[in-house]
């Protein structure tokens, strides 16, 4: 049995799990496999013969597939596993494509490529990204986002010098609640004071649970005279009395802060942060074994 290349060409277009097209010089369609076809719900390959994306409409923006086909074709530089979008039955979808020239005897006729659809992957890596960077009772950015979003604070301060603060709160006595009334009712105290904070936060901070009973906050400043009044509004925010489950509670936390320009080193960041805090902390104790003894 004789097996033409033609007919093996054709079946392997048929196999292939990706949208193959090619085009000519002017970026105007020559052919595409079924594949393709089926993903454009497209009856035959006529219906795209001669013409280009443009002339489809299958681009929000069309500039920047031109502008990369164009290249393609002119300079002969491929262009591989580039992330775009298209426009497919009413939802515009995500898809990564590599496009190559169309050579014929050594020269240049046009281009050919392929496209993959990975809307769904790339919301479910969004989804697997947004579960490991979250904290699962409270809903805040969690320890791990932390060490990202804290380096790009610090790329910001290498650029051009913008200093940000960290302030570090931890709540008094928080395992007093959970050992008197329960760790579901002290759930429901962290939830309702990670809600305080994240509005009191609302104003060019990001909050994150960083462990425990602890809370981390970033914030860029423009005066350190700024920060007195960001440590009483998250301070109020924590102080605020509540109604949790029918019962009146007031909750207290101890604060600490440092800025990146007195430690360039996130870790120090923290460490400073952390002692402070406990410096209150320490304090709060012994106003409170004070009051004890009047």
């Amino acid at each position: 049995m004789n097996i033409s290349e033609k007919d093996l060409l054709s079946n392997l277009m048929t196999l292939l799990p990706v949208g193959v097209f090619w085009k000519d010089r002017d970026r105007r369609f020559l052919g595409a496999n079924k594949m393709f076809l089926d993903y454009y719900d497209l009856d035959s390959v006529d219906s795209i013969i001669g013409k280009t994306d443009e002339d489809m409409g299958w681009h929000i923006n069309p500039e920047p597939y031109r502008h990369a086909e164009l290249k393609v074709i002119s300079e002969g530089v491929p262009e591989l596993n580039v992330p775009g979008q298209c426009i497919v039955k009413g939802n515009v979808r995500d898809i990564v494509a590599s496009k190559v020239p169309l050579t014929v005897d050594g020269e240049i006729v046009g281009l050919i490529g392929y496209f993959m659809d990975v809307t769904d992957s790339k919301a479910e890596n969004e989804r697997l990204s947004s579960l490991s960077n979250t904290d699962e009772l409270t809903g805040l950015l969690n320890r791990r986002a932390f060490s990202g979003i804290a380096a790009k604070y610090e790329k910001q301060y290498i650029a051009d010098g913008t200093d940000f603060a960290l302030f570090m709160i931890d709540l008094d006595d928080f395992k007093e609640i959970n050992d008197d009334y329960g760790h579901e009712y002290g759930n429901l105290v962290l939830k309702d004071i990670s809600k305080s904070l994240t509005m009191a936060c609302a104003e060019n901070c990001v909050l994150f649970r960083y462990g425990g009973d602890e809370f981390v906050i970033l914030h860029q400043y423009g005066d350190k005279k700024d920060i007195d009044s960001k440590i009483k509004k998250f301070m109020a925010a924590v102080d605020a009395p509540r109604n949790l489950d029918g019962m009146n509670l007031t909750v207290k936390a101890s604060i600490g802060y440092s800025f990146y320009s007195e430690t360039t080193f996130i870790n120090s960041l923290l460490e400073v942060a952390d002692r402070r805090m406990y410096e209150m902390k320490r304090e709060h104790k012994a106003g409170r074994g004070k009051a004890r003894n009047i």
